[in-house]
């Protein structure tokens, strides 16, 4: 409804805003104006490529709107992780952290701008928010809970100033450690009916190169003496290599030499599985320059191989159909908070031929756990397990071939990639 030059519609509002701006500026004026322009830049694209519009951005915050509340936890989610990604190269006293809150409310909009409830609401769950946190209202949830699986905390009701009705609040995990939360959702969706409506899948998958969202719940925090099982009864636990200093502030030279160091246990327990690809995978093309962050992948460290038949996906957006025999592999590993390395999966990809899971482009999705016990593969034992990593992959599009590509940051550049021989 029009009156005069205000109009209203219902859209979902995130507010985000930097933690201790203020102090960041007062150190260094120059060095934080130059952080913060940089990661606006990251953050104004993000929120254009979820179909978001920034309406007010002045100084260290930032207003956008959505039109659904699945893309602006979608954008959420994906800022938060790429500045994580960021900071590990600042120093401590350097970085730079945002917080986030979205909010689903009726706006009044006037010349482009938002006014009313629905966006204070949003700024006042941004001030709540924990550093690098994301705060939603009761409304964003209710529409997100079944659409992004993550961890869910309810915080119950709280009351603003100038709010005339309390607000009930849910802090969102985005890290491994919202096991809980995220396996109640996986434990309810993987006997329900899978969804197939590329609006519903698993909408996680927002990071380029996202395969397997199920690490989510297969995220254990380690304890020396522990023997609990992952969600999933059979499945084993992983194998702890070594422990590293200051996990936080590890670099992408650090993430590759623990790769170095590690991989060939990785490959010996990928190997028991018996899967021919888990034998030479190694021996394909890696497409990342060192490992690199995945939120996607349980926050794992994760490395993207193709075989010779999937040279073109190299070429990433340009990369077209991939042709029947072409296989991805992605084997990864964790370090946890307290400096753990474990071991993660092994994820592969096999295009098969015409017909074999025609709503899935034909790819076969397989999953094989650190000691090569097999997790699940399409069209195969426990394919009830890996459906939602075709789910995810639907997002992708079938002009990507539903395929998610390496970060552009750590992309190897190869000349003939359609030339690759084996």
């Amino acid at each position: 409804m029009v009156q005069g030059n205000v109009s209203r519609r219902l859209v979902a509002i995130l507010a985000a805003d930097v933690v201790g701006y203020s102090r960041l500026m007062g150190e260094d004026e120059e060095g934080t104006l130059a952080t913060l322009r940089a990661y606006r830049e990251v953050i104004d694209e993000l929120i254009a490529g979820h179909d978001g519009r920034v309406f007010s951005g002045a100084g260290d915050s930032v207003m956008a709107e959505f039109p659904s509340p699945v893309q602006a936890v979608r954008c959420a989610i994906r800022i938060q992780e790429d500045l994580q990604r960021r900071n590990v190269n600042l120093p401590e006293s350097h970085r730079m952290q945002f917080r986030i809150g979205i909010n689903l409310g009726d706006v009044m909009v006037e010349d482009g701008n938002l006014f009313g409830d629905g966006v204070n609401v949003a700024a006042r769950l941004q001030a709540l928010a924990e550093p690098g946190g994301v705060y939603i209202s009761d409304g964003v949830y209710q529409q997100v809970q079944k659409k992004v699986p993550l961890g869910y905390e309810p915080l119950g009701e709280h009351s603003f100033k100038n709010i005339a009705e309390p607000v009930i609040l849910y802090r969102v995990f985005t890290s491994p450690d919202a096991i809980g939360g995220v396996a109640d959702v996986w434990q309810k969706r993987l006997s329900a009916r899978r969804r197939v409506v590329a609006a519903a899948v698993v909408s996680l998958v927002i990071v380029a190169g996202g395969v397997a969202l199920w690490l989510l719940l297969w995220a254990p925090t380690l304890e020396p003496e522990s023997e609990e099982s992952s969600v999933f009864p059979g499945i084993a636990r992983p194998t702890r290599h070594f422990k590293v200093e200051r996990p936080a502030e590890l670099a992408d030279a650090d993430a590759l030499t623990i790769y170095d160091r590690i991989v060939k246990k990785l490959v010996a327990g990928y190997k028991k599985s018996g899967n021919p690809h888990a034998e030479v995978y190694r021996s394909w093309r890696r497409y990342n320059t060192t490992p690199y962050l995945s939120a996607t992948h349980g926050n794992r460290y994760v490395n993207n191989y193709a075989n010779a038949q999937a040279s073109a996906y190299g070429m990433v957006e340009q990369a077209g159909t991939l042709p029947e025999g072409s296989v991805l592999a992605k084997d990864s590993f964790e370090v946890t908070d307290r400096g753990d390395v474990l071991s993660g999966p092994l994820g592969l990809m096999e295009k098969m031929e015409p017909g074999f899971n025609s709503e899935g482009r034909d790819w076969r999705y397989t999953m094989i756990m650190p000691d090569g016990t097999l997790f699940g593969t399409t069209n195969g034992e426990n394919s009830e397990r890996v459906e939602f990593c075709m789910d995810c992959h639907i997002a992708a599009g079938d002009d990507q071939d539903h395929l998610f590509f390496v970060p552009e940051t750590y992309r190897t550049q190869f000349l003939n990639l359609e030339k690759v021989e084996d």
